[in-house]
Protein backbone atom coordinates (compact mmCIF):
# COMPACT_ATOMS: atom_id res chain seq x y z
CA UNK A 1 0.00 0.00 0.00
CA UNK A 2 1.11 3.42 -1.12
CA UNK A 3 -0.16 6.42 0.98
CA UNK A 4 0.58 10.11 -0.61
CA UNK A 5 -0.83 13.60 1.29
CA UNK A 6 -2.22 15.38 -1.53
CA UNK A 7 -3.42 18.84 0.45
CA UNK A 8 -3.98 19.94 3.40
CA UNK A 9 -5.87 23.18 4.89
CA UNK A 10 -4.08 25.15 7.45
CA UNK A 11 -4.51 25.20 10.96
CA UNK A 12 -5.33 29.19 10.63
CA UNK A 13 -8.99 28.47 9.69
CA UNK A 14 -9.24 26.15 12.89
CA UNK A 15 -7.95 29.14 15.46
CA UNK A 16 -10.10 31.80 13.42
CA UNK A 17 -13.31 29.34 13.82
CA UNK A 18 -12.64 28.23 17.44
CA UNK A 19 -12.59 32.44 18.06
CA UNK A 20 -15.09 33.16 16.14
CA UNK A 21 -17.04 31.08 18.27
CA UNK A 22 -15.87 32.88 21.42
CA UNK A 23 -15.57 36.39 19.85
CA UNK A 24 -12.01 36.69 20.67
CA UNK A 25 -10.47 37.49 17.43
CA UNK A 26 -8.13 39.96 19.03
CA UNK A 27 -6.70 37.48 21.41
CA UNK A 28 -5.09 35.15 18.65
CA UNK A 29 -1.07 35.10 19.07
CA UNK A 30 -0.76 33.58 15.91
CA UNK A 31 0.87 35.27 12.70
CA UNK A 32 3.22 35.65 9.91
CA UNK A 33 7.08 35.64 11.16
CA UNK A 34 9.34 37.24 9.06
CA UNK A 35 12.62 35.27 9.49
CA UNK A 36 13.84 36.14 6.05
CA UNK A 37 17.40 37.56 5.05
CA UNK A 38 15.74 40.81 4.41
CA UNK A 39 12.26 40.56 6.53
CA UNK A 40 10.69 40.74 3.15
CA UNK A 41 7.09 39.31 2.66
CA UNK A 42 7.98 36.67 0.40
CA UNK A 43 9.75 34.98 3.71
CA UNK A 44 6.53 35.63 6.01
CA UNK A 45 5.59 32.60 7.55
CA UNK A 46 2.29 31.80 9.48
CA UNK A 47 3.46 30.15 12.78
CA UNK A 48 1.23 29.18 15.22
CA UNK A 49 1.06 31.09 18.54
CA UNK A 50 1.47 29.13 22.02
CA UNK A 51 -1.89 30.83 23.36
CA UNK A 52 -3.88 29.61 19.90
CA UNK A 53 -2.35 26.20 20.47
CA UNK A 54 -3.61 25.92 24.17
CA UNK A 55 -6.75 26.92 22.47
CA UNK A 56 -6.60 23.91 20.05
CA UNK A 57 -6.34 21.31 22.82
CA UNK A 58 -8.32 23.20 25.58
CA UNK A 59 -11.40 22.66 22.87
CA UNK A 60 -10.37 19.15 22.21
CA UNK A 61 -10.44 18.39 25.98
CA UNK A 62 -13.99 20.03 26.13
CA UNK A 63 -15.05 17.90 23.10
CA UNK A 64 -16.04 21.35 21.38
CA UNK A 65 -14.49 19.46 18.32
CA UNK A 66 -16.69 20.81 15.42
CA UNK A 67 -14.18 23.58 14.81
CA UNK A 68 -12.12 20.60 13.68
CA UNK A 69 -14.27 20.23 10.91
CA UNK A 70 -12.39 23.02 8.92
CA UNK A 71 -9.08 21.20 8.92
CA UNK A 72 -9.14 18.41 6.06
CA UNK A 73 -6.77 16.37 4.52
CA UNK A 74 -6.13 14.86 1.39
CA UNK A 75 -4.71 11.66 0.45
CA UNK A 76 -3.94 9.28 -2.42
CA UNK A 77 -4.23 5.97 -1.28
CA UNK A 78 -2.87 2.96 -3.64
CA UNK A 79 -3.14 -0.97 -3.44
CA UNK A 80 -6.06 -0.96 -0.57
CA UNK A 81 -7.94 -4.36 -0.82
CA UNK A 82 -11.69 -4.14 -1.46
CA UNK A 83 -12.14 -5.90 1.96
CA UNK A 84 -10.43 -2.68 3.44
CA UNK A 85 -12.44 -0.20 1.21
CA UNK A 86 -15.50 -1.22 2.53
CA UNK A 87 -14.46 0.09 6.57
CA UNK A 88 -12.97 2.94 5.11
CA UNK A 89 -16.49 3.75 3.70
CA UNK A 90 -18.25 4.01 7.29
CA UNK A 91 -16.29 6.72 8.04
CA UNK A 92 -18.47 9.57 8.39
CA UNK A 93 -17.26 12.81 6.76
CA UNK A 94 -14.77 11.80 4.45
CA UNK A 95 -15.09 11.61 0.87
CA UNK A 96 -13.76 8.63 -1.21
CA UNK A 97 -13.33 9.51 -4.91
CA UNK A 98 -12.46 5.33 -6.05
CA UNK A 99 -10.90 3.97 -8.96
CA UNK A 100 -13.88 2.16 -10.82
CA UNK A 101 -13.42 -1.88 -11.02
CA UNK A 102 -16.14 -1.63 -14.32
CA UNK A 103 -14.10 0.58 -16.43
CA UNK A 104 -10.50 -1.26 -14.94
CA UNK A 105 -11.45 -4.73 -15.97
CA UNK A 106 -9.43 -4.68 -19.09
CA UNK A 107 -6.30 -4.85 -16.98
CA UNK A 108 -7.08 -8.12 -15.71
CA UNK A 109 -8.10 -9.73 -19.16
CA UNK A 110 -4.82 -8.81 -20.80
CA UNK A 111 -2.45 -8.86 -17.93
CA UNK A 112 0.41 -12.48 -17.58
CA UNK A 113 0.61 -11.83 -14.09
CA UNK A 114 -2.04 -11.69 -11.76
CA UNK A 115 -0.23 -11.42 -8.53
CA UNK A 116 0.30 -7.81 -7.90
CA UNK A 117 -3.88 -7.02 -8.45
CA UNK A 118 -4.27 -9.20 -5.09
CA UNK A 119 -3.38 -7.54 -1.56
CA UNK A 120 -1.04 -10.43 0.26
CA UNK A 121 -2.94 -11.82 3.46
CA UNK A 122 0.05 -13.62 4.86
CA UNK A 123 -1.74 -17.05 4.60
CA UNK A 124 -0.65 -18.74 1.75
CA UNK A 125 -3.95 -21.03 1.51
CA UNK A 126 -6.18 -17.89 1.61
CA UNK A 127 -4.07 -16.06 -0.75
CA UNK A 128 -4.07 -19.28 -3.09
CA UNK A 129 -8.07 -18.94 -3.17
CA UNK A 130 -7.75 -16.02 -3.88
CA UNK A 131 -5.52 -16.34 -6.71
CA UNK A 132 -7.51 -18.93 -8.10
CA UNK A 133 -10.46 -16.83 -8.39
CA UNK A 134 -9.32 -14.06 -10.00
CA UNK A 135 -7.26 -16.59 -12.92
CA UNK A 136 -10.80 -18.37 -13.27
CA UNK A 137 -12.58 -15.37 -14.36
CA UNK A 138 -9.77 -13.95 -16.39
CA UNK A 139 -10.25 -17.41 -18.19
CA UNK A 140 -13.83 -16.63 -17.97
CA UNK A 141 -13.59 -13.26 -19.46
CA UNK A 142 -11.32 -14.42 -22.51
CA UNK A 143 -13.89 -16.88 -24.04
CA UNK A 144 -17.11 -15.03 -23.01
CA UNK A 145 -18.22 -11.40 -23.42
CA UNK A 146 -19.53 -10.49 -19.73
CA UNK A 147 -20.54 -6.62 -19.32
CA UNK A 148 -17.74 -5.10 -16.68
CA UNK A 149 -20.48 -4.30 -14.81
CA UNK A 150 -21.24 -7.80 -14.04
CA UNK A 151 -18.14 -9.60 -14.54
CA UNK A 152 -16.66 -7.62 -11.31
CA UNK A 153 -19.23 -9.41 -8.99
CA UNK A 154 -16.50 -12.52 -8.86
CA UNK A 155 -13.52 -10.43 -7.81
CA UNK A 156 -12.12 -11.57 -4.54
CA UNK A 157 -12.27 -9.17 -1.66
CA UNK A 158 -8.38 -8.94 -1.94
CA UNK A 159 -8.71 -7.34 -5.27
CA UNK A 160 -6.94 -4.23 -4.97
CA UNK A 161 -7.94 -0.51 -5.53
CA UNK A 162 -6.81 2.93 -5.04
CA UNK A 163 -8.74 6.23 -4.69
CA UNK A 164 -8.51 9.83 -2.95
CA UNK A 165 -9.76 10.22 0.35
CA UNK A 166 -10.66 13.82 2.00
CA UNK A 167 -11.27 13.78 5.53
CA UNK A 168 -11.48 16.45 8.26
CA UNK A 169 -9.50 16.28 11.67
CA UNK A 170 -12.44 15.72 13.83
CA UNK A 171 -13.17 12.43 11.24
CA UNK A 172 -9.93 11.65 11.11
CA UNK A 173 -8.95 11.72 15.19
CA UNK A 174 -12.10 8.80 15.02
CA UNK A 175 -10.35 6.69 12.49
CA UNK A 176 -7.11 6.77 14.56
CA UNK A 177 -8.79 6.12 17.24
CA UNK A 178 -10.42 2.94 16.16
CA UNK A 179 -7.75 2.08 13.75
CA UNK A 180 -5.07 2.16 15.43
CA UNK A 181 -6.38 -0.31 17.81
CA UNK A 182 -4.89 -3.48 18.35
CA UNK A 183 -8.40 -5.02 17.50
CA UNK A 184 -8.25 -3.52 13.90
CA UNK A 185 -7.82 -5.11 10.77
CA UNK A 186 -4.60 -5.27 10.24
CA UNK A 187 -4.24 -3.34 6.77
CA UNK A 188 -6.43 -0.81 8.54
CA UNK A 189 -3.45 -0.28 11.14
CA UNK A 190 -1.09 -0.08 8.28
CA UNK A 191 -3.53 2.71 6.73
CA UNK A 192 -3.66 4.89 9.76
CA UNK A 193 0.30 4.64 10.81
CA UNK A 194 0.69 5.84 7.25
CA UNK A 195 -2.16 8.54 7.31
CA UNK A 196 -1.03 9.59 10.88
CA UNK A 197 3.11 9.69 9.93
CA UNK A 198 2.11 12.15 6.33
CA UNK A 199 0.13 14.71 8.89
CA UNK A 200 2.75 17.80 9.08
CA UNK A 201 4.56 17.44 12.12
CA UNK A 202 3.14 20.69 13.69
CA UNK A 203 -0.24 19.41 13.23
CA UNK A 204 0.08 16.26 14.91
CA UNK A 205 -0.67 17.09 18.54
CA UNK A 206 -4.15 17.66 17.23
CA UNK A 207 -4.24 13.54 17.63
CA UNK A 208 -1.70 13.67 20.62
CA UNK A 209 -4.71 12.21 22.58
CA UNK A 210 -6.09 9.34 20.22
CA UNK A 211 -2.91 8.20 18.78
CA UNK A 212 -0.31 5.81 21.33
CA UNK A 213 3.15 6.84 21.58
CA UNK A 214 2.59 10.18 20.04
CA UNK A 215 4.96 13.37 21.28
CA UNK A 216 4.99 16.45 21.39
CA UNK A 217 8.17 19.06 21.89
CA UNK A 218 6.37 22.56 20.42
Amino acid sequence: MEVTLLHNSPLEVVIKAIRKCYASEGKSDSGKSFRGHDDSFKDAKWELGPKDKALIRHIIKSDHTSTLEHLTFSFDIDGLSRAALQELARHRHASLSVKSTRYTLKEIRESEDLEPFLVDTGDVDLDGLSYAQLCDLQALLKVKDVPNDRAKYPLPESFKTSLIWTINARSLRNFLKLRSSKGALWEMRDLAEEVFKLIPNDMKFVFEDYVEGVTDDN
